[in-house]
């Protein structure tokens, strides 16, 4: 018979989700109800880690892109250099230093407006301009027979806005196994469950064409014990566990802790996973190369790791 001290040593492995048995069959249990996870004995529990708050973009779609252009394009007004398209106010004309689009929807055919003009002979224009003194001011809408003239094409540029305006990248959803709770010196599978890449997207100007192709470069697991893990190439975004694969470790993307977690606040090892997503930039129609456009994007894991000893 077991000591009861060996028992117990046993029973906490089971909690934890992991216990690594030779003949023991493949099958993982049905869980119970609350937070404890139990698995057949030599099966990893499979699961998706909650990141702990809401994450926040490493520094695209909504922020900079690292190895663009460095800085939107600019045309000069005034002696001084205004953004050529703003995504509010529209584009910029040099000529007039005011900002254009098109008002949505036109105004019906009967709007002072239009100024004895009809709709088949024009558009309708917001106008936002700026003065002498860097202030802004928006004029009433105005009627142009032709559009008021856009910057000329700029494909880092037309890239920036393709990536950061009309690709909607992933925030990583991580999948851990263990579930739960991993155990010192047993591997700790990791992937991502959402990490198929958007459609490439593409903008022209009937001369030059611009297309913007996503594609995850890699995936860094930073998992709170002064440990990091960087997943690339093809294994970037790891292999999804499955209890067939028992207690090996992953092919593509995993860990081994080497220190337990309960000495840390809430018992639990602090990190993040950042997905690092890459928009491959070609430009048909001229010569002009576009650099990469780099974009981090990042979510918080928790992860609570036991240390077991086996007492004889």
């Amino acid at each position: 018979m077991l000591k009861l001290e060996r028992r117990i040593v046993i029973r906490a492995l089971l909690s934890a989700g992991l216990l690594m048995a030779p003949a023991a069959p493949a099958m993982a249990d049905e869980p119970p109800a609350g937070d404890v996870t139990h698995c057949a004995v030599n099966v990893i529990c499979e699961g998706t880690k909650t990141p702990g708050s809401t994450p926040t973009p490493g520094g695209g779609n909504g922020g900079t892109g690292d190895g663009g252009s460095g800085g939107p394009q600019l045309c000069r007004w005034n002696g001084e250099d205004w953004p050529c398209r703003d995504p509010e106010l529209g584009w910029f004309s040099s000529a007039t230093g005011c900002y254009y689009r098109t008002v949505t929807p036109q105004p019906s055919a009967d709007d002072p407006v239009w100024a004895g003009h009809k709709p088949t002979e024009g558009t309708v224009y917001a106008e936002t301009c700026r003065f002498t003194d860097g202030s802004m001011g928006t004029t009433a809408p105005k009627f142009f027979a032709q559009a008021p003239a856009e910057p000329p094409f700029d494909p880092v540029a037309e890239a920036e806005k393709l990536m950061f305006e009309q690709i909607t990248l992933p925030f990583p959803e991580p999948g851990i196994a263990p579930e739960g709770t991993a155990v010192v010196g047993v591997p700790v599978w990791l992937w991502l469950t959402n990490a198929k890449a958007p459609a490439p997207k593409w903008v022209s100007n009937g001369t030059v064409t611009v297309t913007v192709t996503p594609r995850l470069e890699s995936v860094v697991w930073d998992l709170g014990d002064g440990a990091k893990e960087t997943c690339d190439e093809e294994g970037a975004a790891g292999t999804p566990y499955d209890p067939t694969y028992g207690a090996a470790k992953s092919p593509t993307c995993g860990h081994v802790f080497s220190t337990g977690s309960a000495t840390k606040a809430d018992g639990t090892f602090a990190g993040t996973v950042t997905a690092n997503w890459v928009g491959e930039v070609t430009v048909t129609g001229s010569n002009q190369k576009v650099a990469p456009i780099k974009v981090p994007l990042s979510a918080n894991l928790a992860m609570r790791v036991a240390e077991v000893q086996v007492l004889n």
